[in-house]
């Protein structure tokens, strides 16, 4: 088995949620909450199953965490390879006729966050990286951006709330510190960053399943994302996303306003 073979696989996994999600886009799909208070949608728990069932087909002996399944009946063998799925990130976004949304896609070995994609139909659009043989957008090569200086950058920061909570001051600072800030959201922001349109993410509040994907993507890219603490993880409920240059000054400035 190869990353050649786990691209290709998610891939197909990912024209099959596209099929899905954009058959049911803008039709008013019924809406429960969580018990965590976000939203779900049949669409969402049917993408995941159909996505569940396309990896077992093709590796069975690899174990799968979805954003409405949890880890399903899969041991926890931590040397076995983790598909990491999100079927639709954005689901506010997907509900509302907002076609900012797309499904993620990860592959990981030994908490090594290695493949993954994020597809965006509504947008047209599809990125995919592979940690170590570059990054695409719609089969184009991308990069991260070569900024070099905070005051230079732009900063996309999701969760205002989340974030004033856990690094309270950094929101304005960044305001004052950075040269443009945006409010992408979800897998957007880090695509952006990606293909060098952004320079830097910051959110205090995420799960695996909204990262581990886009982390592979914006890796690939040349790029590095970590927790709030530095940490290279996706598993660490915050993250940090830069084109790698400004990482370290970026971490620095989290570090005088974290609360823990």
């Amino acid at each position: 088995m190869s990353t050649d073979d786990v691209l290709r696989l998610a891939h197909e996994l990912a024209d099959v949620a596209d099929r899905l999600t954009l058959a049911a886009f803008g039709s008013d799909p019924d809406v429960r909450r969580k018990a965590d208070g976000s939203e779900v949608t049949a669409v969402d728990v049917a993408v995941e199953e159909a996505l569940r069932r396309g990896i077992a087909d093709r590796f069975p002996d690899h174990r799968i965490l979805g954003e409405e399944s949890g880890w399903g009946d899969a041991d926890a063998d931590p040397t076995r390879p983790v598909w990491t799925i999100d079927p639709i990130d954005g689901t506010t976004n997907f509900v509302k006729g907002n076609p900012i949304f797309a499904t993620l896609i990860a592959w990981s070995v030994d908490g090594r966050d290695l493949v993954g994609v994020a597809s965006a139909p509504a947008l047209g659009s599809r990125w995919d990286g592979v940690v170590g043989s570059g990054a695409h957008q719609d089969d184009r090569p991308i990069t991260v951006s070569t900024t070099a200086r905070l005051a230079d950058a732009e900063v996309s920061v999701g969760g205002f709330d989340d974030l004033e909570a856990r690094t309270p001051g950094l929101l304005a600072t960044l305001a004052g510190g950075s040269t443009r800030q945006r409010g992408y959201g979800d897998f957007w922001a880090y695509c952006l960053l990606a293909a060098g349109s952004t320079d830097a993410v910051v959110e205090a509040q995420v799960n695996p399943w909204d990262v581990a994907a886009v982390r592979a993507i914006v890796e690939a890219a040349g790029g590095r994302v970590t927790d709030l603490d530095g940490r290279d993880r996706s598993d660490g409920g915050s993250a940090v996303a830069t084109n790698g240059v400004l990482h370290a000054e970026l971490l620095t400035l989290v570090a005088e306003h974290r609360r823990a």
